[in-house]
């Protein structure tokens, strides 16, 4: 029998690090090794010509497997996505007969975006989710204006149907503080009375557990030209103000964070963006552990990634194609919850059925043709892609502090500090 414990090229001997330094050095024949290897992101990160084990030394998740704290692995022992396609609501009958179109070519997590102010009643909700499974696709409500509550009605939708609640999957952008950084106010009433509001939402949907009430709305940084850790920074701490502010009125750490999911861009920046995810779940792990919840599953960041509108072109939209793609896988490889892909024409006219069609293959073709999907933390151990979650983090957590010193989200917001920051990035 072979031996199986034999080290692969014992034969060869080992190259220590100050080996590799001295030869590099070498060779860059008298220029500056800082100028000439060390790659300088625009948020403060020194990234190295080359990582190795001793690198990792000292990142104590590693040890641990996806689908346990801190979620840096993954929040599931899976790296299983849902495939989102939002569809845009001007008629019910014919946005459900859109959804159940894309339901059947790969979709399984829907978005319905109300760009008009529609109080929906539970008759139009009837309308508008016939015939859709709530136990096999997830359902996402978008109110574009900030000012309809889709809460009571959708959640009697479900109670009363003849699904098992806690199958059910969904969320209602419920916002508050989302609101008041694109148009300035809260929605339908004032500070006090949007956080009393936002608990009285949660505890109605407290019988659905899937339904998250909350969804913290980051991807206004991204489309806005944050760079990644500012996006991240930003949204994390709009999270803590929400965690802040809930338990203040009596709501536990875990009733909260339970009902709470973040929306983030994925740009260009491949390898780095995978980061910002595996980041974020580590960063908001920590936060929502500083508040002493019973369940450590409170701790899981579930994030909705929708590859970038800031970086897109209208002149050759094609192009936009190769844009997405990577997007798309960094936000994979990355652990998002779901995925939603932009057609390539999204900039400039309301998107063709090809380019829906493209959008959504893009995620087929990462799950059926490169089983992105089947790998569990597939860059889990990369000695690259793990420094890089730990300098983002480290990065990110930095200015989540300065954003807390400045008094929390809210009063940074109202301060203009995180504008102030924002606009200086995209300039």
């Amino acid at each position: 029998m072979a031996e199986t414990t034999k080290k692969l090229f014992s034969e060869f001997p080992e190259v220590s690090t100050q080996q590799w330094e001295e030869k590099i050095i070498a060779d860059l024949k008298g220029k500056d090794y800082e100028k000439a290897l060390v790659w300088k992101t625009n948020e403060g990160i020194s990234v190295r010509p080359y990582y190795r084990a001793e690198h990792i030394q000292g990142l104590d998740y590693l040890m641990n497997v996806p689908g346990v704290f801190p979620f840096v692995r993954g929040n599931t022992a899976t790296n299983s996505w849902l495939i989102r396609q939002d569809i845009v609501v001007t008629d019910l009958t014919e946005a459900n007969k859109k959804a159940l179109e894309v339901l059947g070519k790969g979709v399984n997590s829907l978005g319905f975006k109300f760009k008009e102010c529609s109080p929906l009643n539970l008759a139009d909700l009837r309308i508008l989710l016939q015939d859709i499974c709530l136990e096999a696709a997830e359902v996402n409500l978008i109110c574009t204006c900030g000012k309809c509550d889709f809460t009571q009605a959708f959640t009697t939708l479900v109670q009363e149907g003849p699904w098992d609640a806690t199958q059910v999957n969904a969320s209602l952008n419920n916002d508050p503080l989302g609101n008041l950084a694109v148009r300035g106010k809260f929605g339908v009433c004032c500070e006090d009375k949007a956080f009393e509001q936002l608990k009285a939402q949660m505890e109605v949907t407290c019988d659905v557990p899937g339904i998250r009430t909350l969804v913290v709305n980051g991807k206004i940084f991204g489309n806005s030209g944050a760079s990644l850790v500012q996006e991240l920074a930003y949204t994390l701490s709009a999270g803590a103000e929400y965690l802040i502010r809930l338990t203040e009125l009596g709501m536990t750490v875990d009733q909260v964070a339970s009902k709470m999911k973040f929306e983030l861009t994925i740009g260009n920046n491949y390898f780095m963006e995978i980061a910002k995810l595996r980041a974020g779940r580590l960063l908001w792990a920590q936060i929502v552990k500083a508040f002493g919840p019973e369940n450590d599953d409170s701790a899981k960041m579930i994030v909705h990634s929708e590859t970038s509108r800031f970086n897109k072109t209208v002149y050759d939209s094609y192009t936009n194609l190769l844009r997405t793609q990577t997007e798309a896988m960094s936000a994979a490889l990355g652990g998002a919850h779901s995925i939603a892909v932009l057609p390539f024409d999204t900039m400039y006219e309301e998107p063709t059925a090809m380019a829906e069609r493209i959008a959504r293959n893009q995620q087929i073709l990462l799950k059926e043709e490169s089983y992105i999907d089947k790998i569990a933390d597939p860059a889990g151990g990369a000695y690259y892609i793990e420094n890089l979650t730990a300098s983002v983090a480290a990065e990110s957590w930095k200015l989540f502090l300065a954003v807390q010193d400045q008094g929390g989200y809210l009063e940074a917001l109202k301060a203009g500090f995180i504008q102030k920051e924002v606009k200086e990035m995209a300039h």
